[in-house]
């Protein structure tokens, strides 16, 4: 099964993309071995879910600030629990996510990344025309990539 995880904070503008990506594709049904999750954030506790057998691989939805190194476009990245930061704190990234996984697994979770560009996280609903042109990019990338990642069985 392969675990989707769209996160960001709905009341922040364009960082609300990652759940409504995450919807999109749930709504789409491309996939009939596809969990969803939208949590505000990523913490500790959702290693737990990822660590299930029949968990095969995990995609992290998420907006990201327009910049340079994104160059204003969707990106899908490989991640592993080598990326983690040294520090845990208020934020956990899916690098840090992923060294609990490989704790409670005793192997590495195949995961990506994908990245929403936006430029408006003020206070407020609703995304930037920046953000809903991205968004849509970043469906039709997404909906490619998952036909792309193999059925496999958990072993």
């Amino acid at each position: 099964m392969i675990v989707l995880i769209g996160y960001g904070n709905p009341l922040r503008r364009d960082d609300g993309a990652g759940p409504v990506l995450a919807r999109m594709v749930e709504a789409w049904g491309g996939r009939d071995d596809m969990t969803v999750l939208t949590p505000h954030q990523l913490v500790p506790e959702l290693a737990e879910d990822l660590a299930a057998s029949g968990v095969t691989a995990v995609v992290f939805l998420d907006a990201a600030v327009n910049d340079r190194e994104g160059g204003g476009m969707v990106a899908i990245r490989p991640v592993d629990g080598e990326q983690a930061s040294p520090l845990f704190g208020h934020h956990f990234s899916p690098g840090d996510l992923l060294q609990y996984v490989q704790l409670l697994r005793g192997t590495a979770l195949p995961a990506w990344q994908i990245t929403i560009p936006g430029n408006d996280f003020g206070y407020g609903e609703g995304f930037s025309r920046f953000a809903e042109q991205n968004l849509a990019a970043a469906f039709a990338a997404l909906q490619t990539f998952l036909c792309h990642i193999p059925r496999q069985t958990p072993g």
